[in-house]
């Protein structure tokens, strides 16, 4: 076979290579940036017509040095396998592949990563992706000079690439500046520099770098408990992929949270803010000291959570999950993942649902006079699958999407999907309750709801999440927030429920709140606790 193959010099082939990767592989960045300019009242056709020239002109340069014989081919077909999906990724659900997008990648479960292989993401790699690859291992290559003349060939290439790089630029550079600044996110979407080098940033700050000291944080908490009182058992429920305008609570016209708002004394909170817009950001985020605008997640990893200093006061805690791991907030206190392939009730074998971290509860609260906090870890709406979220039982907004790849259902469908899962989850909130009002008589009894990010639906474009945070669609950064206090905790609390509401409709709250509210929530008092950002603080009638 090898035969009917046509021989091709080193030079022309790099010059193949990156006409294929501007041409193909980058289609998803030049439609937007043609997207764009057509949104633009005026533009020059000379700055139209140079894009596809300087993307070209810049994926030469950065591949010639890539280009000597033991490196080519094993180098180029890892990129064009690896390329292909990233492409496939940004075409149709407008990923970027930032550092923060590289590192959910690399803690996804191999379960979560299988619900995204469809029939349409198989065609492209083997079109886009196998086939050239196959052809490149395949096509022999010339070397026919000598190693200086060589050397010299891709020097004078790279220098060419950057004379026609300067010459666009002398040009159009302020065209390119200003569709540069008002669109941050272009340099992220050139494969495959960008995942290369969020990839390259990604080990280097998980690897290669030094780690930070562990740092003890809550050192003088101390459990204060009203004498005769009864302990505190708090149900913390954090959601997964849950976006606020999609509760009825906050006005949407479905009854999405047709069990909730049966429900006596349940608060809504009309206005919270992610912390990140991924699991991987906001989980950490949500149970650290530090906020949004100062996170820093290795620093998370490497400090007490706001689980450690509740146990190390004295608080049982015991952490319950059903998503993708607890990002090292439950490492230091006890927890379990639910075993998809055990529970054959509520679980099929790759995927389980949340009504199974109800299951086998009970020997966690047992009657020892200890204040408790269990934590459960919804899989909530994850996507794209997002019908395997909720059982047939559940199939309540028709028709829905049962498929994986959602941009080849109407957008009908894809949100009677998804809201499915909302109302699901809305279910799952209710059987908490009934959980924690089993204890009534033993505890004072509370549940915080809490979603980690939101989700794109398609709007703009836009699917799943893991936008950057300073580009990111409200939908990937307005998250639900529900609390329940049974009455007898709201009154040992000294807590007015009225006032609760009233503040929980009108004011701003984010994920930063929660870790002061759950710690003086759990008669817990530290000087780690900021009271501004205390929800409860305002509401108290007793302090």
């Amino acid at each position: 076979m090898r035969n009917f193959i046509p021989k091709i010099s080193y030079f022309w082939l790099t010059m193949l290579l990156s006409l294929y990767f501007t041409c193909v592989v980058n289609l998803p960045v030049l439609l937007h940036f043609y997207q764009i300019l057509h949104a633009l009242s005026a533009y020059k056709i000379g700055f139209a017509l140079s894009i596809p020239v300087v993307l070209f002109a810049a994926l030469n340069f950065v591949f010639t040095p890539f280009t000597f014989k033991p490196l080519l081919k094993p180098f180029f077909i890892v990129l064009l396998l690896i390329s292909a999906i990233a492409a496939y990724a940004q075409l149709v659900f407008h990923v970027i592949f930032d550092r923060g997008m590289i590192e959910n990648i690399a803690e996804t479960q191999q379960s979560e990563a299988s619900s995204y292989l469809n029939a349409s993401v198989v065609t492209w790699f083997v079109l886009t992706g196998l086939l050239p690859a196959l052809l490149l291992l395949k096509v022999p290559v010339v070397y026919n000079q000598t190693v200086l003349k060589r050397l010299g060939v891709r020097v004078l290439s790279m220098l060419v690439s950057l004379a026609l790089i300067g010459g666009v630029a002398t040009l159009y550079y302020k065209d390119y500046a200003s569709v540069g600044r008002n669109n941050r996110t272009l340099n992220l979407e050139i494969l495959p520099t960008n995942y290369l080098y969020s990839g390259f940033q990604y080990i280097n700050h998980k690897y290669l770098s030094t780690p930070l000291p562990y740092e003890k944080v809550g050192t003088d908490a101390k459990l204060v408990q009203k004498a005769g009182e009864k302990p505190t058992l708090m149900f913390l429920v954090i959601g997964e992929t849950g976006r606020a305008q999609n509760q009825s609570f906050n006005g949407y016209d479905k009854p999405t949270n047709s069990f909730t708002q049966k429900t006596p004394d349940m608060v809504f909170f009309n206005h919270v803010s992610s912390c990140g817009t991924a699991t991987a950001v906001s989980v950490p985020c949500m149970f650290s000291d530090m906020k949004r605008v100062d996170f820093n997640n290795e620093r998370a990893h490497r400090s007490d959570s706001f689980l450690d200093i509740l146990q190390r006061a004295g608080v049982a805690v015991y952490w319950k999950d059903n998503d993708e791991g607890c990002k090292g907030v439950c490492d230091r206190v006890p927890n379990v993942t639910i075993d998809t392939k055990k529970d054959g009730k509520f679980c099929d074998g790759e995927t389980c649902y949340d009504a199974a971290l109800l299951e086998n509860l009970d020997d966690k609260i047992v009657d020892d006079g200890k204040n408790k906090l269990i934590g459960l870890h919804l899989i909530g709406s994850h996507g794209p699958t997002y019908y395997q979220r909720y059982p047939d039982s559940f199939r309540f907004f028709m028709p829905d999407c049962e498929r994986s790849d959602i941009e080849n259902c109407s957008h009908e469908q894809l949100v009677n999907t998804y809201d499915n899962t909302v109302r699901y989850t809305d279910y799952v909130l209710t059987q908490v309750i009934a959980k924690a009002k089993q204890y009534q008589d033993k505890y004072n009894v509370v549940m915080i709801y809490l979603s980690d990010h939101g989700e794109s639906l398609g709007e703009d474009g836009l699917y799943l999440h893991g936008t950057p945070y300073s580009v990111a669609p409200p939908q990937q950064t307005h998250v639900p927030m529900m609390f329940w206090l049974s009455p007898q905790y709201a009154a040992a609390q000294g807590i007015s429920l009225s006032c609760l509401q009233t503040e929980a409709a009108k004011n701003d709250y984010s994920q930063d709140n929660l870790f002061h509210t759950v710690l003086d929530a759990m008669d817990v008092k530290t000087t780690a606790i900021d009271p501004t950002l205390d929800i409860f603080k305002s509401c108290r009638t007793a302090q």
